[in-house]
């Protein structure tokens, strides 16, 4: 075989290995200094690439390996618990995984020209490019920035710049060190200063702002205790299971008093007002001296076109029974909460009760109990931190995130969405307090430190006294456009410092 038919063989399946050790680098093995080995070999091999097809071609082999492992949990959630057929649900995974990787192989793409002949300012330039691809990953069709590079870090020193500039800006930076690890590994013995310095100046500016605190605890503790039901997913609907359900958490709210007991999303099937009496009854006598239920259930809603419907929600329950305080979710899950426009064919395949769901407000109230604020999130809401940013500007002192992912079975979508929630704590500088179905429940503080976790798959409760926390981290005033700037900014000097992109993809 001719060497460059060769290299045109080996190329793409070095950067789909590559890409799978991207993927290993996130929960629950969190290997950050894997992340920027795996992504220093993805520019090495895109560097090593004759054309811009190539490249690109590299760059999906990378995005696909990366995210085919990563998210291998989605064929869970659409064979067995959706009811699609193995061969279609493995395709759609598939298809979905060219998708995201599709984001890698661009900004691999357009920045390999200028990596390629090491130019001034090619390693920031990359930054730039991965980094925009990355948020645009975050927006497109709703966002889906799960396993954004930047999450990888959490316990590395980049986690130290997380409160300037959010989850986005560390994937931007951890790039930079990646690209100028590449750079000076093509040139070991002679290493330019410029290549280590992309390397080590985001690591060294990490160490020196990780003990910097960006809040303060305010307010005396409150007791909280989360529940795990661990009702399996697929006698969650059930109308047998799901009243056992009921009967096992009002014993679970009972069992122990607290300022707050929170459940799971979708721990009620129905309706609070579809609560059997004495469930209901048990509950509210429970509640004495201010307690406070947070339910996740579904509540009557309003859809756009003003017709009734469901929203997925949260119910606070006291010793009178419902407050005049809910949380709606905002953030739908697309075929899940709602049908794209055109996609009807594709959920009829599946049998996921639910399917339909209003919308919440942007602004919605925070839940005050004692001295505290408490603001809501639900489910994978927790992946934008743009969206959680509002809500501490608001006032929140503690957020709380409900979920059910048992939709995705004993796989590794659970350590990643705690990593995940723990990046939320870092940048916005608030406690997180989890409480999911099957994993993972766990309260963190505000500066991403897990305090106490059940274990996976078990009926348990976690009880914990947590204080909130006050003070706006830069990232909590600015949101993405602290993320965007810095990534602007990385693209410009790199431009301004003589790296360019390619002709056809500028044209």
């Amino acid at each position: 075989m001719r060497p460059d038919r060769l290299r045109r063989a080996v190329l793409p399946g070095a950067a789909f290995a590559a890409g799978l050790a991207h993927a290993a680098a996130f929960a629950p093995l969190n290997l950050w200094w894997l992340q920027l080995l795996a992504l220093a070999a993805a520019i090495r091999l895109a560097c090593a690439a004759a054309t811009l097809r190539s490249t690109a071609l590299v760059g999906l082999a990378f995005g696909f390996g990366w995210f085919v492992s990563g998210v291998a949990w989605l064929f869970v959630s659409m064979h067995r618990y959706g009811g699609m057929p193995a061969p279609m649900a493995a395709a759609a995974l598939m298809l979905f995984a060219l998708y995201l990787g599709a984001f890698a192989a661009a900004s691999l793409a357009l920045s390999a020209p200028a990596l390629r002949q090491a130019r001034p300012g090619a390693a920031l330039l990359f930054a730039g490019v991965w980094g925009a691809g990355e948020m645009l990953r975050g927006w497109l069709f709703t966002g889906f920035p799960w396993l954004s590079s930047g999450y990888a870090h959490v316990d590395g020193p980049l986690a130290g710049l997380a409160p300037l500039v959010g989850a986005h800006g560390v994937g931007a930076l951890a790039a930079l060190a990646a690209a100028g690890l590449a750079l000076a590994a093509a040139r070991w013995r002679g290493a330019s200063f410029a290549a280590l310095a992309c390397l080590g100046l985001p690591l060294l500016a990490g160490l020196a702002l990780g003990p910097v605190r960006w809040s303060q605890e305010v307010g005396e503790p409150i007791r909280v205790r989360l529940l795990q039901g661990n009702v399996p997913q697929q006698m969650k609907f059930d109308p047998q299971r799901s009243l056992a359900a009921m009967q096992a958490y009002a014993r679970a709210i009972a069992a122990q008093p607290a300022d707050l007991v929170v459940l799971p999303e979708t721990a009620w099937t129905v309706p609070w007002s579809r609560t059997p009496p004495p469930i209901a009854d048990a509950i509210t006598a429970s509640l004495g001296h201010g307690g406070i239920a947070a339910i996740g259930m579904p509540l009557p809603a309003t859809a756009r076109r003003g017709a009734p419907t469901l929203a997925n929600s949260v119910a606070a329950i006291g010793a009178g029974g419902p407050l005049a305080w809910r949380y709606d979710k905002r953030h739908l899950v697309p075929f899940g909460e709602f049908v794209p426009t055109g996609f009807g064919w594709f959920v009829r395949m599946m049998n996921i009760p639910l399917g339909e769901f209003g919308r919440g407000a942007l602004h919605q109230p925070a839940l005050p109990v004692r001295d505290q604020r408490l603001a809501f999130n639900i489910c994978y809401e927790d992946i934008f931190g743009r969206e959680l940013a509002p809500q501490v500007r608001d006032g929140a002192t503690i957020l709380v995130n409900l979920s059910n992912i048992a939709w995705f079975g004993d796989s590794h979508a659970l350590p990643q969405h705690l990593q995940i929630a723990r990046m939320r704590s870092i940048e916005l500088a608030r406690p997180m307090l989890r409480a999911t179905n099957t994993g993972m429940t766990a309260a963190i503080d505000a500066r991403g430190r897990v305090l106490g976790a059940l274990e996976p798959y078990t009926e348990d409760a976690l009880a914990i006294e947590l204080r909130g926390s006050a003070g706006l981290t830069p990232y909590a005033r600015a949101g993405d456009l602290a993320p965007a700037a810095l990534i602007a900014l990385l693209a410009l000097a790199g431009l301004g410092l003589g790296a360019r992109l390619p002709r056809k993809a500028a044209r």
